[in-house]
């Protein structure tokens, strides 16, 4: 049964993030979500399409593991130790090497702020992909699936249990972050604590105001840059802030900041309209 939150269309809001678009020359490469947390309301654009979520799928598994401490099937100090078959390249240098061990804690920490490709993993295979699959589903995300582990460049890991492309499309993430930001599932004030501790804040954060708060998840490939977040304005407001871009192909390079222009033109000019 979903317990996704009651909302509606804001067609003023959607002109905002249309304006935004234009203004940072995003329409065309660009798929967008905001919620108003006040009205419950928002504005899209293009945001239900099929577009790979890349690490901000990162977010439902962080999710899974909370809902898991809360009902006793693991804990957050239990311990695990990591294989050499979840091992790919990610962000920076991993502290996961094959035959250490981290509590699921420290994996769960380290997947979100530092966007290990390891500790997703590994969680994975603790947390189960599709027990995740199936509490997103629950809390009314439809079409999200987690198919197949992480790789972060050539040749892709090896993963057995492979079911299909990860889909979380711009929507529903935003409607996942809606039930974090107000408390609606278990461990929501961690997970916003989590998330204000991401290390990558090259996307969206320079286009906010000062006193701004944007707790939140990014997401890269070669082809693809994404931002996903809870914004907590310096007035006090609150809003569900996700954009997803999909760029000319780049070379891959997973130790890049990834500075990306055109997103933080949008920000900019969306925050100035909010």
């Amino acid at each position: 049964m979903s317990i996704a939150l009651p909302i509606a269309a804001d067609p003023q809001l959607t002109d905002r993030v249309l304006a935004a678009l234009d203004a940072a020359a995003l329409r065309e490469i660009g798929h967008a979500f905001v919620l108003d947390l006040q009205t419950m309301r928002y504005g899209a654009w293009c945001d239900d399409v099929d577009v790979y979520p890349a690490s901000v799928i990162k977010v439902p598994i962080m999710a899974e593991a909370f809902r898991q401490f809360a009902q006793g099937t693991i804990r957050p100090d239990d311990p695990v130790t990591v294989t050499e078959s979840n091992q790919t390249t990610t962000w920076g240098v991993s502290p996961f090497g094959a035959g250490s061990v981290a509590t699921v804690e420290e994996l769960v920490e380290r997947m979100v702020t530092h966007s290990d490709n390891v500790a997703t993993n590994q969680l994975m295979d603790v947390l189960r992909r599709e027990r995740v699959t199936q509490y997103m589903r629950e809390l009314g995300l439809q079409t999200f699936l987690l198919g197949r582990k992480l790789s972060g460049s050539e040749p892709l890991i090896e993963d057995l249990e492979i079911v299909g492309r990860n889909r979380l499309p711009p929507n529903e993430i935003g409607a996942l972050l809606a039930l974090i930001a107000t408390d609606a599932i278990p461990g929501a004030s961690k997970q916003r604590q989590i998330m204000k501790h991401c290390v990558h804040a090259e996307k969206l954060v320079p286009g906010l105001r000062h006193g701004d708060v944007f707790v939140h998840k990014t997401g890269e490939t070669s082809a693809h840059s994404h931002d996903a977040g809870i914004l907590r304005t310096a007035e006090g407001k609150a809003y569900v802030v996700v954009l997803y871009t999909q760029p000319e192909p780049k070379p891959d390079d997973s130790d890049a900041d990834h500075v990306n222009p055109q997103m933080i033109a949008w920000m900019r000019s969306l925050r100035e309209a909010l």
